[in-house]
């Protein structure tokens, strides 16, 4: 088999996406938490990923699978988090979904870093009269995979990310073919006298 040489061998991933399979209660949990801090859910869960690894196991897990209706919620972890995660929950004798809905039944917002209580702002910027565009944007997989590794890595939401980029942004750093367009744009043009 022949394969291109525009082809890119596989990087691995330094994020996975999975599901995190909550019941009812424990969905309405993560949202709660995730508006209390002004945080993403996938920032939330990735939380209390981390503090249920840090914390000493003090009696058994509930390892009930829930009967409620199961709310499908998918979010990207960093793979070595996800790896970290999927050992103890075997180590439990659990799965990963239920080893998760498990510690965010025991988190409280106490256990939150001091750094997510002392960052909750007043107002949020999508409430705030500072921003006045606002504009929806579609992603795939692999950018949306980079977004939210980038909204974890420095623990701030995803719109602050993207304004920061676009601060940045000078026309040399886009493709040469969109720098040609515009140039052509620009000749098309009539020019006054």
């Amino acid at each position: 088999m022949n394969l291109s040489s525009d082809r890119k061998p596989s990087m691995p991933r330094s994020s996975i996406r999975t599901d995190a399979r909550l019941d009812p209660t424990t969905r309405a949990k993560v949202d709660d938490l995730a508006r209390h801090f002004h945080r993403p859910r996938a920032a939330v869960l990735c939380h209390i990923m981390q503090w249920g690894l840090s914390r000493e196991q003090t009696g058994p897990l509930d390892q009930a699978e829930s009967q409620d209706p199961v709310h499908h919620l998918y979010f990207y972890v960093a793979s070595e988090l996800h790896e970290q995660v999927k050992k103890a929950a075997a180590a439990a004798g659990l799965k990963t979904a239920p080893w998760l809905r498990h510690m965010v039944r025991q988190i409280t917002i106490a256990d939150f870093a001091a750094s997510w209580q002392e960052a909750t702002p007043r107002e949020r910027s999508h409430d705030s009269r500072t921003y006045t565009g606002r504009f929806m944007l579609r992603l795939d997989d692999l950018t949306q995979a980079k977004l939210e590794d980038l909204s974890t890595h420095f623990d701030t939401s995803a719109a602050e990310i993207i304004r920061q980029l676009i601060t940045q942004a000078e026309p040399e750093n886009f493709p040469k073919s969109w720098q040609m367009r515009a140039a052509e744009l620009r000749l098309q043009q009539p020019h006054s006298l």
